[in-house]
């Protein structure tokens, strides 16, 4: 089979326009990362090229620069609604000006397209763009950043949205999906024999640093931050995403950034000022009982490694569930399954069945196609006493994300936490799924431990405070309109990141004076409240090296909003033109008017345009960089742009400004705050050329190769989990033993208490805590479960854990 050229492609000849180098910079300041990218081309040919290339975003990151640099000039781009820049793009090819392009494909928001017209024979071309994305935060105060190599193929499956999935049941255990799929993006990646990409990292606060082939950790301090970074540079391999790691200590205490907007800009958003408060809440909140309900993706591309974690993950997920749950597998590939016709009641029978299906899963159900599955589990109308909790495991091939967004969104009293498995993995699924459902977005690279993420996700799943209003007790004459308007769900115990828009003169009128944020909410039946003071950070435009981060980031997720709300185009639009970042409908477009060369073969012929599909194989790459460009050349908007002031008056329609008091408040419907996770950088593109029908089985045979020739052995906690009873004890056998490595002998004759079934559960928990330590999260539930029981029972006085632990340190 015949690999697909790739790369930065000829569209009238498919001739390779070689991809010299990837230069990247990641500067990262506190929780958020700025990435800029140069990508150096060389078109050797002697005719002028139109080229085009795809490329990997995650669907959180704001892009607000696009820019060219070609034989000297520098073209850079502007953000127009999308079917106007396509025709500002193409009047000016047909004009034989250079020009350049770059929106989101259509249905698929995580993966860009860049178009650049009349490049020049004989010439080298510099692309480059800029954007700024928060870190992914989980509850150790880590902080990811991840550089994504590989766009996995997505599947585009003939399922239309139906209006039916509110009532009735499934029809049927098993539900078969028609198989007429679309395989979106499929090429190989063409690079030459010098390519490179070269990193440099910029670290704030940094202590230390420690660098592996494909990840880097950091320790940073708040103390340090502002006083001291670090700066480093390295070549990447192109095989696997990169992720930078990054350990935060000191950042307990809440804090709030007013970053001041550029008053000549003409932007109405940007010249207003803008508020980041970071927080964690400390309250107490009683579990609810719920409905859990596992969906296991069981495509080809889930084999060797993926499958393994995920059945692992799925046994602690069941042997840790509280027993006042009712609970239900699904399964899916193109073809999705359930366990139970409906959720049943957790007991001993159901999860010995649950078992059954765990340990004979296998990677072996097609294609990855999850509208039918949700729309199955929602024709089933949740519970009134309990509520849905969905945990969705995939490594995210799809590309109907908006319909499933769409069908997500309908949905009452249901929760789902997402779970992106490994490279490639489609970022707008995994978090627009969350988003649009109350829950929270999870990514799982290929080395990273899912078992960890998931259980840690499991035990606080059941505490999120939703409806959340907000009321900040603010200086005279001041109040702030919240970005997003709907307050994402507040987990307690995890980091929360808000922005708002500031009206009023606050810097003027704080006059050094702590303000506070009380945050108000239901968990389950129950009103929580939580208040807490912060100081105001005042931070001047002309302060930031990158031009006003935190003005893009709340403008980005205030279109993030927008758009899973499914809010009026046009004011999508005017937001997007305004702040100059791209959203679904709108795209930049730049033209070079001074020089002119015409494409051979183009001057007489109309263009047509070239749909997804049938331009897959055009899939190229990106990566971020330093910039060192030259004065600009800036086309001119076709579309007439308003004054800040009646920019402002457009904004504040569909923003619902809060009142000017001292005391200003704004209720909310939940919608999730994602982490905003991963800054996933602009990287080589690695694809298969195959048939829909081979895609997965080619996958899944890489898989093998690499990794599983000689079969999967579970870890020591894995086993020790299997082998817990229903209750939360142990029993003692000779397997266990030698789990642990200790004679089944020698255990027996050390009892300290009469019942072997106290002493070898006591043995367990020390074991897990003694071996297994950094481990905590995956048995941690494990444990309250053995807890429990160990309360139930006679101890004859004694302390059997200490006294175990004792024993296993002998």
């Amino acid at each position: 089979m015949d690999l697909p050229k790739c790369g930065l492609l000829s569209k009238s000849s498919e001739q390779s326009v070689p991809l010299k180098k990837i230069d990247i910079e990641v500067s990262i300041q506190g929780f958020i990362a700025n990435v800029r990218s140069d990508l150096h081309y060389i078109n050797d040919s002697d005719e002028n090229l139109e080229t085009k290339f795809l490329f990997p975003l995650d669907s959180d990151s704001a892009v607000y620069k696009f820019e060219a640099e070609i034989d000297g000039r520098t073209i850079v781009a502007e953000v127009q609604e999308k079917s106007q820049a396509r025709t500002t793009y193409n009047d000016a090819i047909n004009s034989g000006h250079t020009a350049m392009y770059m929106g989101e494909e259509e249905n698929v928001g995580d993966l860009f397209c860049i178009e650049l017209g009349n490049l020049p024979a004989q010439t080298a071309a510099k692309l480059s763009f800029s954007y700024v994305q928060e870190l992914d935060m989980n509850r150790d105060n880590i902080g990811t950043f991840m550089l994504p190599t590989v766009i996995n193929p997505r599947y585009m499956p003939d399922c239309t949205p139906s209006d039916e999935q509110e009532g009735g049941e499934p029809e049927g255990v098993s539900e078969q999906v028609q198989r007429k799929s679309t395989l979106v993006s499929d090429a190989g990646t063409l690079y030459c024999s010098d390519f490179t990409i070269d990193l440099t990292l910029i670290v704030a606060g940094n202590r230390n640093m420690t660098t592996y082939s494909n990840k880097i950790e950091v320790e940073v301090l708040a103390s340090a931050i502002g006083r001291k970074q670090i700066k480093t540079s390295m070549k990447l391999n192109t095989g696997s995403d990169f992720t930078i790691s990054i350990l935060y200590e000191g950042f307990d205490n809440p804090w709030a950034h007013v970053e001041e907007g550029n008053k000549e800009s003409q932007s109405a958003f940007l010249s207003s000022d803008v508020l980041m408060v970071n927080f964690v809440p400390k309250v107490e909140i009683k579990d609810k009982p719920c409905e859990f309900v596992f969906i296991i993706d069981r495509s080809g591309s889930m084999d060797g490694d993926r499958i393994e974690k995920a059945k692992e993950t799925l046994l602690l997920l069941l042997k840790s569930l509280p027993v006042n749950c009712i609970f239900n597998i699904v399964s899916f590939g193109s073809t999705y399954s359930f366990l139970f016709p409906k959720s049943q009641e957790y007991n001993e029978e159901n999860l010995r069945k649950a078992l059954d299906l765990q340990k004979t899963m296998e990677a072996d159900m097609g294609g990855t196609e999850i509208f039918k599955p949700l729309q199955g589990i929602f024709k089933q109308k949740p519970s009134t006493s309990h509520s849905r909790q969905i945990f969705l495991l995939t490594d995210g091939m799809v590309s109907n994300v908006p319909s499933i967004v769409d069908l997500v969104r309908k949905q009452k009293n249901t929760r789902i936490f997402t779970f992106g498995i490994g490279d490639g993995c489609s970022t707008e699924l995994v978090r627009d799924v969350a988003k649009a459902s109350h829950g929270k977005p999870t990514f799982v690279k290929d080395n990273d431990r899912l078992q960890s993420k998931v259980m840690s996700i499991l035990k606080s799943s059941t505490c999120g405070i939703t409806d959340v209003k907000l009321d900040w007790n603010l200086p005279k004459d001041c109040s702030l309109v919240n970005i997003p308007e709907d307050v994402p769900t507040i987990f307690p115990g995890e980091k929360n990141i808000l922005y708002a828009m500031i009206i009023g003169d606050i810097s003027k009128n704080n006059n050094g004076k702590k303000n506070s944020l009380k945050l108000s909410g239901k968990a389950g039946e129950s009103t929580v409240e939580f208040e807490v003071e912060m100081a105001f950070i005042f931070k001047l435009a002309s302060d930031c090296d990158v031009p006003l981060p935190l003005h893009r980031l709340a403008a980005k997720r205030k279109l993030s909003e927008m758009e899973i709300c499914r809010s009026d185009e046009n004011n999508m639009n005017t937001l997007s033109v305004d702040v100059n970042i791209p959203c679904r409908h709108t795209a930049f477009v730049g033209v070079d008017k001074n020089d002119k060369h015409i494409i051979v073969g183009l001057q007489d012929e109309p263009r047509v345009e070239c749909s997804f599909t049938e331009s897959a194989h055009y899939l190229g790459t990106v990566a971020s960089a330093s910039l060192d460009l030259k004065p600009a050349t800036c086309m001119s908007r076709k579309m007439k742009t308003a004054p800040a002031s009646s920019l402002k008056e457009k904004f504040f329609g569909f923003f619902h400004s809060k009142k000017k008091n001292s005391a200003s408040s704004v209720s909310s419907q939940s919608r999730q705050m994602a982490p905003e996770d991963s800054l996933d950088m602009m990287a080589p593109v690695q694809m298969m050329d195959c048939g829909l029908d081979d895609l997965d089985e080619d996958i899944a045979d890489d898989h093998k190769e690499s990794k599983y020739d000689g079969g999967y052995k579970p870890s020591k906690v894995v086993q020790l989990v299997e082998k817990q009873n229903f209750d939360g004890s142990w029993k003692l056998d000779e397997s266990l033993c030698e789990i642990i490595s200790k004679p089944l002998d020698r255990i027996k004759e050390a009892a300290v208490v009469k019942d072997m079934n106290v002493w070898v559960t006591a043995i367990v928990i020390a074991f897990f805590r003694k071996e297994f330590a950094q481990q905590e999260a995956e048995w941690n539930m494990i444990e309250e479960k053995a807890l429990q029981w160990l309360k139930t029972k006679d101890l004859e006085g004694k302390d059997v854990i200490r006294e175990a632990s004792g024993f296993l340190s002998a």
